[in-house]
């Protein structure tokens, strides 16, 4: 192959290169070989690079000129050089890469062969990267919420926020000396280990509380979550924590209080129970459910139907009266003979409140007294005071009849002649008088008696109740 058709075919070969190349004889200063490319990079013809060889000096960055121009000598003294700087091409910068070499050509000259490159795009890209980088970083060291990245092996902290430093009370030295198991109770540490096996490269949340122990020793509760990750090549998991304490303390207070209050409701003979915009059972009380159960032969359980199937029409009808009258926000009481299905009927003070969430009626809450013993009591009551009245009418009317006869026959008694036959006839009515009086007061002491005797058997029972109330 002839010179010639070696130089054309490599001339055919470099044309196809993404990057500028060129070749300036030092010694007749002109190009002796230069592609298309480098005439594109700084938008100008490969006519105007030969005419003037200098050409590029002024699309130089003001700022990179001298540096470049430094560089550009150890060219020319024949080092080779490697160097990126940037252009301004019709008012755009543009980031270049440039490396050159000498060689010795022909005849004793000196011959700078260069490769330029358009990195603009790879620079763009830099900056972005290095701009995430350190706005994560930013992100990561300033979160309110503490964080750490550990090794998914060793379990060993390989970074920590300043907000883990604050919370747990531990220095940035301390925490890099330590594994995650450390700031565990020992009894949940199989627990962890379990949970690092399970670490992915996604986003996960525990779904569980976790508990963390502070430098101090206080135990804290925590929200994990995570996201597994490549760290120096090895598996590492990015974590932030979430503390819960307070939420948990107060959840603690509240099932407490929860538990009591269920315990007093559940232990009260008054049925109490609760139902939704549906009809359906929110809550329900031990003596409602027994009394239920009792008839029906099942549980009545939350979620079921208060108008269970058992249930006749007509008193479906009455209690979706009460019911829908609560639901409209109106406080419902009333004493009525309730009809549970299989029990018997009875007396019963019942009141249904609205339940309120946001100003509206989400549910009813009910309260129902079995009255019968009070009302038992009431007629007891108005049995003892018609006795009362008895005893006024007998000491007020009946025993005054008597004794107003007894008085008027005295006063027609012959006292003169107590032989006067018309004193016989006097005694004999005195006489009856007296037996009707005696009658009388015979009736008013069996009266006051049975009274007596009532009112010592209700202090009686009134006294068993108090004393076994206060065991």
């Amino acid at each position: 192959m002839s010179k010639l058709l070696l130089m054309q075919t490599l001339s055919s070969l470099l044309s196809t290169i993404h990057d500028a190349i060129w070749s300036y004889n030092l010694s007749e200063k002109k190009f002796i070989y230069l592609n298309k490319r480098l005439a594109e990079i700084f938008d100008t013809s490969i006519e105007a690079i030969e005419e003037d060889p200098k050409f590029w000096r002024k699309y130089i960055h003001p700022v990179d000129y001298s540096y470049v121009i430094e560089q550009t000598e150890k060219a020319f003294n024949g080092e080779s050089v490697e160097i990126e700087y940037r252009i301004i091409v019709n008012g755009e910068v543009r980031w270049i890469s440039d490396k050159k070499v000498a060689v010795a050509g022909d005849e004793n000259s000196v011959v700078i062969t260069g490769i330029l490159s358009d990195i603009t795009k790879k620079k763009i890209d830099e900056t972005i990267l290095s701009d995430t980088e350190r706005t994560f970083r930013y992100l990561f060291v300033n979160n309110p919420n503490p964080l750490w990245t550990y090794d998914c092996e060793t379990l060993k902290f390989l970074a920590v926020n300043n907000a883990a430093i604050t919370k747990y009370g531990y220095s940035k030295e301390e925490f890099l000396s330590m594994t995650i198991a450390d700031i565990r109770p020992e009894e949940d540490v199989p627990l962890l280990i379990n949970s690092v096996k399970e670490v992915r490269s996604q986003f996960y949340d525990s779904g569980r509380t976790w508990r963390h122990l502070k430098k101090n020793g206080d135990l804290m509760y925590v929200n994990i979550s995570g996201h597994g990750i490549k760290h120096m090549g090895r598996d590492a998991e990015l974590v932030m924590a979430h503390d819960i304490t307070e939420q948990v303390k107060n959840q603690q207070i509240i099932t407490l209080a929860k538990e009591n209050l269920d315990t007093l409701i559940n232990n009260i003979e008054d049925h109490i129970w609760s139902i939704d915009r549906k009809y359906n059972v929110l809550s329900i009380n031990n003596s409602f459910r027994n009394i239920i159960r009792r008839g029906v032969g099942r549980d009545l359980e939350i979620g079921d139907s208060i108008f269970m199937p058992e249930f006749t029409p007509e008193a479906k009808q009455l209690w979706l009266k009460y019911y829908d009258r609560a639901l409209k926000g109106e406080v419902v009481q009333f004493i009525d003979q309730i009809k549970l299905p299989g029990n018997e009927p009875y007396f019963s003070e019942t009141k249904l409140s609205p339940i309120f969430n946001n100003q509206e009626v989400v549910g009813v809450a009910c309260i129902s007294s079995n009255i019968e013993e009070r009302l038992e009591t009431q007629k007891k009551i108005m049995n003892h005071n018609q006795s009362l009245l008895e005893l006024i009418s007998i000491a007020s009317h009946e025993i005054r009849g008597p004794i107003a006869s007894l008085l008027g026959l005295s006063e027609v008694f012959n006292t003169q002649n107590y032989a006067d036959p018309f004193n016989a006839e006097i005694i004999t009515l005195m006489q009856n008088t007296i037996r009707q009086l005696d009658d009388l007061i015979h009736k008013l002491v069996d009266k006051t008696y049975a009274l007596q005797q009532e009112n010592q058997l209700r202090y009686s029972v009134q006294q068993n109740r108090s004393e076994s109330g206060s065991l």
